[in-house]
């Protein structure tokens, strides 16, 4: 389907489409809330349609699978071959349910549809599942779960991150760097307006760089209090409260110290004590840390339950980054949930993503594009994802939001703030 055509909603897109498709495969780039609307648009004017997502597999997935009526999900590095397996196999199982006309099926496929092979099976969604085995249902066998298709192996690091655990509920989350300039408060800062958008003034952003952080200034923010008075303050929630700054898309904000003096005043241990402080009172503590790895940045991570590690496509950086990840496995300090950010990507480079992953030892898990729309935003005290939607930027940092909240999709009324001249 005609991609470009996206911009102007799911409709434009499906008017574009000739003649009836039996199978629409959506992705990779597209946003759930864009794969949700085309899912809705293309099952109303093509009933019976077979729809395949064409995505990673991230932790986020299986709610996509339950938002959205989709029959399976490939993997947008999965050969031709296995890619025509799989669209044949979906082809034959459309007409045997009667979705769709029969266009003749191979042996292969009529075997799979008769004996109910469990391969065929974890291609589909749960209702294919109710719908195509409901002896196995009476039986109360056991029947096989969706699958997406496996990605290709990655290279072996010399250095291995441990295993992320899931069901892990998150809570904290630091956002770090190990140079300066890589991104890193703007990705902070939109974290914080896109999780508070699904949990609207529970969301707390730290500026943990203690020297030098910016967070208020880039938010437009007036703050009379900051790290230096909030840490020395106690424990009652309605006096530390006093001393946040509240911006208009309802998060709260806590200042870096004014001047590099106050900032002696903090030692990591008091940063860790009131980070586990916040985590009682917030749903979300996003914490901006100082570049590299210094007491304050691994007071954060000791607390962390996620982290969000930004670079950029530089050789520099990335073997930077690549020292940060050792250090903190040697340190025990690898939070649970980890998230590997790459900004300002473009082409013609020299670098391309395999190379980045290559250098890192580790997958990288967004790519937000170089973008002048960030400087205009920021210029605005405006966050990305608020200033542009449909910017491609701003898509990429709302991709990173979802990795720690799948629900937190642009709408209308999520995105209440009042509009500001462009």
């Amino acid at each position: 389907m005609p991609g470009e055509y996206v911009t102007f909603g799911a409709k434009a897109v499906v008017d574009r489409v000739d003649d009836r498709p039996r199978i629409a495969l959506l992705g990779p780039l597209l946003s759930f809330e864009e794969t949700r609307a085309l899912s809705d648009e293309l099952s109303e004017r093509f009933p019976g349609i077979g729809l395949i997502v064409v995505r990673e597999q991230r932790s986020d997935l299986e709610d996509w699978v339950d938002g959205i009526e989709i029959h399976a999900v490939l993997s947008p590095e999965a050969s031709d071959a296995t890619s025509e397996a799989l669209i044949d196999r979906l082809d034959g199982w459309l007409t045997a349910s009667g979705r769709l006309p029969d266009q003749g099926l191979g042996d292969d496929e009529e075997e799979a549809l008769d004996t109910g092979d469990p391969e065929l099976l974890a291609l589909l969604n749960p209702q294919f599942e109710r719908e195509s085995a409901p002896e196995a249902a009476e039986a109360d066998e056991e029947v096989p779960e969706p699958e997406v298709e496996p990605e290709p192996e990655p290279l072996e690091p010399e250095w291995i991150l441990p295993p992320i655990e899931e069901g892990i509920r998150t809570e904290v989350i630091v956002v770090a760097a190990p140079k300066g300039g890589q991104g890193k408060t703007t990705t902070a800062i939109n974290l914080a307006a896109g999780l508070a958008e699904v949990e609207p003034n529970s969301v707390v952003l730290v500026d943990a760089d203690v020297q030098f952080g910016d967070i208020v200034n880039a938010l437009e923010l007036k703050a009379p209090y900051s790290l230096a008075d909030v840490v020395h303050a106690g424990n009652d929630e309605v006096a530390l409260k006093a001393l946040f700054a509240h911006h208009e898309d309802d998060f709260f904000v806590i200042a870096a110290p004014p001047s590099p003096e106050l900032a002696d005043s903090i030692s990591g241990d008091a940063l860790g004590e009131l980070l586990k402080r916040l985590a009682t009172m917030f749903r979300y503590v996003i914490v901006d840390t100082t570049p590299g790895l210094g007491d304050h940045t691994l007071a954060a991570l000791e607390q962390a339950t996620d982290g969000v590690f930004v670079t950029n496509m530089t050789v520099p950086s990335l073997r930077a980054l690549r020292k940060e990840f050792e250090l903190l496995v040697t340190l025990g300090l690898v939070p649970t949930n980890r998230h590997i950010v790459l900004n300002f990507v473009e082409k013609n480079t020299g670098i391309l993503r395999k190379d980045a992953e290559t250098i890192l030892g580790a997958k990288i898990d967004v790519e937000i594009p170089r973008s002048t729309a960030v400087v205009v935003a920021s210029n605005e005290g405006t966050p990305m994802i608020h200033h542009d939607v449909r910017d491609p930027a701003a898509k990429a940092l709302r991709m990173v939001v979802q990795r720690i909240d799948p629900t937190a999709v642009p709408t209308r009324k999520r995105i209440h703030r009042k509009a500001r001249a462009s």
